[in-house]
């Protein structure tokens, strides 16, 4: 599962990479261009479960809150936000805009997802109670209505901005209490084999990447498939979370680069630096023909992973000796 977690930054990374960086497919893009169209929302399609799944993780396991471990989160927060602010002066000669309260998360937009995360670590303990003392009927029972209303509200119609597209509390509550439904009752319906488990997983993609090609094509729609409460986006995310859960991989690299798996989130997504990663990926799209401009992605996506992993050992370094210093001053 550790393998998993760094698995989902990399899909975050891509997705990032194609629906973040490039720019959407249109009717007349795909008219012009059929196959990077389909390429595209393919990518697309195999990537987006990145955050659902990343979520999913710690309901899976269930986040315990402790003080220490919640700083530490925090000093990571500060690390990086401190770092990707001075190379964004030194690479531009002057602070950015809004520099300090980016810095610290507070404008709209800044992180989003460290937020909302942030908030979930906060409620853990209640999601994890109630899991825990419920039944399993009434445990699911609250999933089958919240996820209802959910894809009514905030995915069919949208008539609900605080559910829209999955970027809220209540999506991660959701995808957090789904996890943990699966990991403490089992059901028949997680016990298939892995590789029926990967199966349901690359047909759900496979429907969605051909679905939203053929409405993006006809009638330029299709962009709700790809929102993080989207049924199919998370019954994917669920089925490759079962997926690694029954792979029996032990290795202490795997363990060395899943505890700095958010590290990657935080440089290639930080308010100041992203630009540059979208730009770089812009550019090489206009640039490049499109072997060499995804060769150059998939190296430009390793050299940000190693970058901000060792950056990240880097940060826990420095951590230790804080916490050393603060035990015996």
């Amino acid at each position: 599962m550790e393998l998993l977690r760094i698995v989902a930054m990399l899909l975050i990374m891509t997705v990032h990479a194609s629906y973040r960086a490039l720019p959407h497919p249109t009717p007349a893009s795909i008219e012009a261009d059929a196959l990077s169209g389909f390429l595209q929302l393919l990518t697309q399609s195999f990537s987006v479960v990145g955050v659902n799944v990343f979520v999913m993780l710690s309901g899976w396991y269930a986040i315990r809150p402790r003080l220490v471990r919640f700083s530490e989160l925090v000093f990571q927060l500060l690390f990086f936000g401190v770092l990707c602010l001075g190379i964004e002066y030194c690479v531009s000669g002057q602070l950015p805009p809004k520099a300090i309260t980016t810095l610290f998360m507070l404008n709209d937009g800044n992180y989003w997802f460290i937020k909302v995360y942030i908030a979930l670590y906060i409620l853990a303990p209640v999601l994890n109670t109630f899991a825990e003392s419920a039944t399993r009927r009434q445990l699911a029972t609250v999933l089958l209505c919240f996820f209802g209303f959910q894809w009514v509200f905030g995915w069919v119609f949208e008539a609900t901005a605080w559910l829209r597209a999955g970027y809220s509390l209540p999506s991660f509550m959701g995808l957090y209490l789904l996890a943990r439904y699966m990991s403490i009752y089992r059901p028949a319906w997680t016990r298939l084999s892995s590789k029926a488990d990967l199966l349901v997983y690359t047909a759900v993609c496979l429907m969605v990447a051909i679905a939203s090609f053929l409405l993006k094509w006809h009638l330029n729609l299709g962009g709700v498939l790809f929102f993080y409460n989207s049924p199919t986006v998370i019954v994917a995310a669920t089925f490759l979370l079962l997926f690694f859960s029954k792979l029996h991989i032990s290795s202490r690299l795997i363990n060395w680069v899943a505890a700095s798996a958010l590290a990657i989130y935080l440089t290639h997504s930080s308010s100041f630096l992203a630009k540059y990663y979208d730009g770089t990926i812009q550019a090489w799209h206009g640039q490049l023909s499109r072997p060499a401009f995804l060769l150059s992605v998939v190296l430009l996506i390793a050299a940000v992973f190693v970058g901000s992993i060792l950056l990240d050992k880097l940060r826990l370094l420095l951590l230790q000796q804080l916490q050393r210093f603060i035990r015996n001053p």
